[in-house]
């Protein structure tokens, strides 16, 4: 696999090649960023020159740690960093980055879903160990319904990227689209064994 993306990206944290390639590329796309877990990714995201990025953190020390490494950056947008009883819940998010301590996940990312545009992307870290993955679960069987795909595991990374939709709710197209019952297979055609075509 080629890291041509990752050229001039600068950062220090826990995360492969392939998870940095993977935040780079739907970064670099993102206006307004959301993350839970300061670190490596505060720094790829901060030099994607979003118009705002926030990362949420519940260690005061990996927030210092993260401030002193974002600041060795040439070219970036400075983070906010917010603790996270503290997020705001009303920053209309392109993408939301969900990494932080591991028993907060799953609240977080349940609790920002409203947060995020349509189009946007929920990338998760860490998918390859199922407790983490289980989070891609809860939250697509929360909102199944606003999910056009999921990714995962992206390029044998570790992240899985969950692409928002429009709500789309359910439709019974028996009743919707006008064709008769024997057409779905509901009942016999009245005259003869056929098949249906759109211009019957």
């Amino acid at each position: 696999m080629k890291y041509d993306i990752l050229e001039g990206v600068r950062f220090v944290g826990d995360l492969s090649l392939q998870d940095a390639c993977v935040l780079v590329e739907y970064g670099r796309k993102s206006k307004n960023i959301l993350e839970f877990g300061a670190g490596g990714s505060t720094q790829i995201f901060a030099q994607c020159m979003p118009s705002r990025l926030v990362t949420v953190e519940t260690d005061a020390r990996w927030i210092d740690r993260t401030m002193s490494r974002v600041a060795m950056l040439d070219k970036k947008t400075e983070p906010a960093f917010v603790p996270f009883d503290y997020y705001p819940t009303n920053f209309a998010a392109d993408l939301i980055f969900v990494d932080g301590v591991s028993e907060l996940r799953g609240k977080f990312c349940l609790n920002t879903w409203e947060q995020l545009k349509v189009d946007g992307v929920m990338i998760f870290h860490d998918t390859r160990r199922p407790e983490y993955f289980q989070h891609v679960l809860n939250l697509s069987h929360k909102f199944f319904n606003e999910i056009s795909r999921i990714d995962v595991n992206v390029n044998q990374s570790n992240m899985t990227v969950v692409h928002k939709s429009p709500r789309l709710s359910y439709v019974d197209w028996n009743q919707t689209e006008g064709k008769p019952a024997w057409a779905y297979g509901n009942a016999e055609h009245p005259e003869k064994d056929t098949l249906w075509q759109i211009n019957d």
